[in-house]
Formats: structure tokens, C-alpha cells, sequence
């Protein structure tokens, strides 16, 4: 896992890092930027990090503080972080055995990514009113499995209740899962 040192608090105040540091302390180069959109001059990234299994907590803890950092309070900061966490895990279980995340401030909003390697659930024609998960092109609104129908855990649902939106979508790299919740 690589963390983003120099972000919020961070041991040198603040300031962007030009390296990132390995959880074992061996240094790499920072990762080529992720494309910003061009209409949106106020987004600042917060966080961009790989994962494993062995990274969650650590994963928690820092889309914790930088989530507080940006604004966002209790209970909506504890709603988004298990939201987060529940998608990170996820994507380690189902996506391969690791995850990349980006975390990123976003007008008044928090916007995460979390990309994975992993296929995705099987997505279909919604089963309840007013969900409309990403799917194929002119496949119409999709959702998750229902509930009941799921055989492993409910992280998935759990996360679209607890943020203000959320999406999944196919990627170059496997699957693309977004979750914005809005700040106060």
C-alpha cells in the first residue's frame, strides 16, 4: 500500500509530497495523476492509496481524518467511512485482493472511487423504485441484487443507503464504485 503522505495533518503540515512512502518505508515516485475533469475547478483531491487486506484499517482511519478535515461531522462522517470501508472490503474479497482509492473534496461535496480488478456483482433491472445503479450502455437503470437474494454479506446495499450517491460501473481495470455523500 502506498499512503499519500503530506495530506491534512500529515507530518509535513500539509504540503503535497513529491514521493509517496510504502507502508514498509521503501520510497516510490507518486503515481501519475488521476484525469481531472476540466469543469471542476474546485475539486481537490484528499487521498489516493492502494490497499489490501492488511491496509483497511489504516484506509479507515485516513478517509477519517481527511473526511473531518473537509467538513464532514458525525453521524454522516461515521455513515461515509463504514461506507467506504465496507466498499474497500469488497473490492479486496471480490476484486482480486486489492483496491485503489481516491478520495476528493468536490464543491460541497465528498466524492470516492474505489477500482478494483474484480468483474462486479451482477447487476439487473432495478427491484426497488429510485435506485439506479451504473450499467451497461442502453441497459437501462440497474441495481443490486435484492437483499435477500445475496449469499454473502450486505456491504454493498449497506453503502448506497448510508451515502447520497452511489454508482457502479465497469472499468478498463475491472470495476469503478462511487460514493459522494454531501457535506454540511
Amino acid at each position: 500500500m502506498i499512503l499519500n503522505r503530506g495530506i491534512g495533518n500529515d507530518e509535513n503540515g500539509g504540503e503535497p509530497a513529491a514521493r509517496q512512502e510504502h507502508i514498509n518505508g521503501t520510497l516510490a515516485p507518486a503515481p501519475a495523476p488521476a484525469p481531472t475533469p476540466a469543469a471542476a475547478p474546485d475539486r481537490t483531491t484528499l487521498l489516493e492509496l492502494n490497499f489490501t487486506i492488511a491496509d483497511l484499517a489504516r484506509l479507515r482511519l485516513h478517509v477519517s481524518r481527511r473526511a473531518e478535515d473537509a467538513g464532514l461531522c458525525d453521524p454522516r462522517l461515521s455513515d461515509f467511512v463504514l461506507a467506504v470501508h465496507e466498499v474497500a472490503s469488497n473490492a479486496v474479497v471480490h476484486g482480486g485482493g486489492k483496491g485503489y482509492l481516491q478520495l476528493a473534496h468536490v464543491g460541497a461535496r465528498l466524492r470516492c472511487v474505489v477500482t478494483d480488478s474484480g468483474p462486479g456483482p451482477d447487476l439487473r433491472a432495478p427491484s426497488h423504485p429510485g435506485s439506479d445503479l451504473g450499467s451497461e450502455p442502453g441497459a437501462g437503470p440497474a441495481s443490486l441484487p435484492d437483499c435477500d437474494e445475496a449469499e454473502n454479506g450486505r456491504g454493498l446495499w449497506l453503502a448506497e443507503a448510508l451515502t447520497d450517491h452511489f454508482d457502479i460501473a465497469a472499468c478498463p481495470a475491472g470495476t469503478m464504485v462511487t460514493l459522494v455523500t454531501l457535506l454540511p
